[in-house]
């Protein structure tokens, strides 16, 4: 959601620190026009959904609770929070053979770059089940297992200026012989790619390579407790 009015933080922010407020103690400032403030307080209440009047008294609710949660007490606005996604590593197992289904992405930002299937987890979604919808809809395949294997913190920085341009949390998660076939994805070009081979087919990874294959480690060696691991990645291809 964009950045809201700063009248509407100011309301919102009263309401956080009470149960309820009537209309008089809602306004930020005694010289906001009453037409001005009505305005605001009307697109809390018929738009956003934030607030609800109750017995002449104006309350939270649950939504509204959840956004005013965000607001920065220092400078009224609503701080950025990182990205949560879902990383889907679907290996192939066939006797000791392994293959690994690996993306070329074919759309901005990081065209061309290359590495596992990934999506953000929706709002009260388990990571397993964010998992298997985000693999189910890039792929066509369906996982009947998933494994988080690991938790990566990512800060994605612009190499010339240092400035920070992704912050993301990404759970690792294996899915091990996914039933289906692989369908046609006009956001990205699947392949299975058998282990001795990554190391050549991998032309432009998202991270280097040396992430990469540390990121493969974490799989091959998973003992069943995730591991966290924090990156920051310097990049020119955002």
């Amino acid at each position: 959601m964009k950045q809201l009015h700063n009248i509407q933080l100011g309301i919102l922010q009263r309401l956080l620190f009470s149960e309820s407020l009537r209309y008089t103690d809602m306004k930020p400032s005694n010289l906001i026009e009453n037409n001005r403030f009505q305005f605001h307080l009307d697109q809390l209440i018929k738009k956003y959904k934030f607030i609800r009047k109750i017995n002449g008294r104006y309350k939270l609710t649950s939504i509204g609770k959840e956004y005013a949660n965000r607001i920065d007490d220092k400078n009224a606005k609503v701080e950025k929070q990182a990205k949560i996604s879902a990383w889907v590593c679907c290996i192939q197992k066939r006797g000791k053979k392994k293959k690994y289904l690996i993306g070329t992405r074919l759309k901005q930002p990081f065209y061309g770059c290359q590495g596992f299937i990934s999506g953000k987890v929706k709002y009260g979604e388990s990571i397993a089940d964010a998992a298997k919808r985000e693999l189910k809809e890039e792929s066509g395949l369906a996982a009947e297992k998933v494994d988080v294997c690991a938790i990566v913190h990512f800060r994605v920085f612009k190499t010339k200026t240092n400035k920070l341009l992704e912050d993301k949390f990404m759970y690792l998660c294996a899915v091990y012989d996914p039933k289906g076939q692989i369908r046609t994805n006009k956001e990205v070009k699947l392949e299975w790619v058998e282990r001795a081979s990554l190391p050549k087919y991998l032309t432009n990874p998202f991270e280097s390579k040396r992430d990469f294959f540390k990121f493969i480690s974490l799989l091959e060696n998973f003992s069943g407790k995730p591991e966290f691991v924090e990156i920051d990645h310097f990049t020119n291809k955002f």
